[in-house]
């Protein structure tokens, strides 16, 4: 019996233990797109046009995306548009500052109609237009950009800024060189952001943003891939983006768009300068300006949209409601 015991505590020590049950690790659920966008403060309310140019309207960080109609309930259809003082607008049209007016390019002539009764009030040769804030139009014309019949920069003006292209800066000076602006935005006052396609002989045509602080150049900025143009001014003026998605900021800085996304159709700020939504034809990619804590992150909305604006929350309910105007 003995030896029995002695045997059996022998096997007993030997035998191992059972184990604990590994623990269960469990992961968060990635946040869905409507959580994402209220954790990161992305609020407003952006009308877009879809793949058959009916306008929408999308209410963020929710997600409410309902079809723009009229009084009679027919879908508004607008391919290209833009919206200022509560209406929405033709593409190209642009308002001015005090809304009383609409100036729009027309086989290379500017037509500033009422914006009320569309009558044409007045005609210029040279397009496209620029609003000033001070309600003074400006445009480009036979190499400079005039200023209410005046030079406001003239032709050896554009073309001194067009050498500081670096690929035009190294050209003699006995080279002649070509430059006229092709789009036009007034960030406040005294800051223009001009496009400038610039010819050199022997050179491929070139493309430059720039930047003017009065007469003096404060900034510049190039994309090799595609040319610089449409610019859209954020809300407070501190930023013009390109539809490419290049940023130029008032300070003089400029941000290239992210890489790999695809080609993007149109621009539009929110009204707190932090994002940029940048619209193709599969999704809308959000895109912190300098002004985001995160500089440069990406958020996808699975929205293709070929053209939008964004809007204040406050100012959503008269800019749905128009139509047309």
């Amino acid at each position: 019996v003995a030896v029995s015991a002695a045997a059996a505590a022998l096997r007993g020590h030997d035998e191992p233990k059972a184990s604990a049950p590994a623990p269960t690790i469990t992961r968060p659920e990635p946040p869905t797109l409507h959580e994402l966008l209220r954790r990161t403060d992305i609020i407003g309310f952006v009308v877009y046009s879809d793949h058959d140019c009916r306008l929408h309207s999308l209410l963020l960080p929710g997600m409410e995306d309902d079809v723009v109609r009229e009084e009679g309930g027919s879908a508004v259809i607008h391919c290209r548009f833009d919206a200022a003082g509560g209406r929405i607008l033709e593409e190209g049209e642009q308002m001015s500052p005090d809304r009383s007016t609409i100036a729009r390019c027309r086989a290379g002539t500017i037509e500033v109609r009422g914006a009320d009764n569309r009558i044409v009030a007045r005609s210029i040769r040279g397009c496209p237009p620029a609003w000033r804030p001070d309600g003074r139009l400006t445009h480009p014309r036979d190499g400079a950009i005039l200023e209410d019949g005046r030079a406001l920069f003239t032709a050896r003006e554009l073309r001194r800024a067009a050498r500081l292209h670096p690929n035009v800066a190294r050209v003699g000076a006995g080279i002649p060189i070509f430059a006229h602006a092709t789009d036009l935005a007034w960030l406040d006052e005294n800051h223009l952001v001009a496009t400038l396609e610039i010819f050199v002989q022997g050179v491929e045509p070139q493309n430059l943003a720039v930047l003017f602080d009065g007469k003096a150049v404060v900034g510049l900025a190039t994309n090799r891939g595609r040319g610089l143009g449409n610019w859209t001014v954020s809300a407070a003026g501190s930023y013009a983006a390109s539809e490419d998605g290049t940023i130029v900021s008032r300070d003089g800085g400029s941000t290239d768009p992210p890489q790999n996304l695809p080609d993007g159709r149109a621009v539009a700020f929110s009204p707190d300068e932090r994002w940029l939504a940048y619209a193709t034809n599969a999704s809308v990619y959000l895109i912190g300006t300098p002004r985001n804590s995160e500089p440069g992150r990406i958020i996808r909305v699975p929205v293709p949209a070929q053209d939008l604006v964004w809007e204040d929350v406050s100012r959503a309910t008269r800019v749905a409601g128009l139509g047309t105007g």
